[in-house]
């Protein structure tokens, strides 16, 4: 089969991987891609919608995997589908379970889905009187697509007015879209839970816990993610039964209720409280970054079979095999600085002394080959994923590996898998 993925990212560098690594495949290509991902697929530096589609159709793969978010809120795989292609990503009405927050929130309530009570506001003023009603924690949401950075865990009232003004009067993630999901704080621990589905069959894939903070101990503001475990050390037996359940199925019902078509993944954001009770926190529907990176290396199947399965809406003849017994840890080595301003196009040395293999990888997301050199080109740069027999193991070579890499510049936390 040739595939095509669509997204730049450390993400698409995991998929083109364990997509290429397929007995079924051919070959991969990716737009635009990076240069980690040019070692293993055939890029082109394309990313406007029309020119992604127009390549698509001149290529006529047999898959069409779509990364980023915001390419399938924007119907990517949509008009994609209406060209006669096999494609693994949602229309943009599914994605909008991901692209609106409040949207979120009402297919919750409709089809009795376990969330935190949350009330919706498109005004400055009606939102910070809303909120002086408040003593303690509260989360505040931009509504819309934000690259991890729209969420706000605000420990009194001063902190989520201040975000509030972020959102509505600095409008630092949109000019147009100005609405806010303003929820209660639930105390708990955290798991992302990755299920693919055809539109009526789903198989689970994986679990993670990831570090959405950028400083030690989770502190300073959310990112993308700056690092993953894999499996989720929470998620046991009886947790997992409760979350296919309560969530996982309930959610796939109630598509099929409200008629919506999703052929892709969908990435449920999960808190568990101290009596075992897990809450939808949010829905991603493409796989998460960083999570991927760490499951990628734990999935034992063949994904590119499971993809197009789901894809061509064959799922139930399909299944997934895991490592079951091996972890995994994926540390995000960015730019000193992030989420911040930071410094680009700075000379990254050493890679080449580190070769990839089925224990470990380093997945780019934002380098540059210039002159035979490598460079950074964004925040969140590399992705270094070991596998191990646990933790612990998994911990101590991660962090061996980030401290070959000679980069002065590089920022990373340093408790990834700590305390397990």
């Amino acid at each position: 089969m040739n595939v095509i993925v669509v997204g730049s990212g450390a993400r698409e560098h995991a998929l083109c991987r364990i997509l290429h690594k397929s007995y079924l495949c051919e070959k991969v290509f990716c737009f635009p891609g990076n240069y980690g991902i040019s070692q293993i697929a055939e890029c082109k530096d394309i990313s406007t919608k029309e020119d992604i589609v127009e390549e698509c159709i001149k290529i006529n793969p047999d898959l069409v995997v779509v990364g980023p978010e915001n390419y399938l809120s924007e119907n990517l795989a949509g008009e994609l589908r209406n060209k006669g292609l096999n494609v693994f990503g949602p229309d943009s009405d599914g994605a909008k379970l991901e692209s609106s927050k409040e949207f979120m929130k009402e297919f919750c309530q409709s089809h009795n889905i376990p969330t935190a009570k949350s009330q919706t506001f498109v005004d400055f003023d009606e939102a910070k009187n809303y909120l002086e009603s408040f003593n303690g924690p509260i989360v505040v949401k931009y509504d819309g697509l934000a690259a991890g950075k729209g969420v706000f865990v605000c420990t009194n009232t001063n902190e989520a007015i201040e975000a509030c003004e972020r959102i509505f009067i600095k409008k630092e993630f949109n000019q147009e879209n100005n609405k806010v999901v303003i929820e209660e704080f639930i105390e708990g621990k955290e798991l992302s839970f990755f299920t693919i589905t055809d539109g009526n069959e789903y198989l689970n894939i994986g679990s993670a816990q990831d570090y959405k903070r950028v400083g030690n101990n989770d502190t300073g503001p959310n990112t993308g993610g700056m690092g993953t475990i894999s499996p989720a050390p929470i998620l046991d037996n009886n947790l997992d039964m409760i979350i296919q359940d309560q969530i996982v199925k309930k959610t796939i019902e109630g598509l099929k209720h409200d008629n919506i078509a999703f052929q892709g993944v969908i990435f449920f954001g999960i808190i568990v409280n101290e009596h075992n009770q897990p809450y939808l926190l949010e829905y991603n529907t493409r796989f998460g970054d960083p999570e991927i990176q760490s499951i990628s290396l734990r999935i034992k199947s063949d994904f590119l079979s499971l993809l197009h399965s789901t894809a061509t809406k064959n799922l139930k003849y399909a299944n997934i095999e895991l490592f079951e017994n091996k972890k995994s840890i994926c540390l995000i080595l960015a730019t000193k600085g992030y989420p911040g301003d930071y410094p680009k196009n700075t000379e990254i040395r050493n890679l080449s002394e580190l070769k990839n293999n089925d224990e470990f990888y380093i997945f780019h997301a934002a380098t540059k080959l210039i002159n035979n050199k490598v460079f950074s080109n964004g925040g969140r740069v590399l992705s270094i994923v070991v596998r191990g027999d646990n933790y612990l193991e998994c911990r101590n070579k991660v962090y061996e590996i980030a401290d070959i890499i000679d980069w002065p510049e590089k920022y990373y936390r340093s408790d990834i898998g700590a305390n397990i």
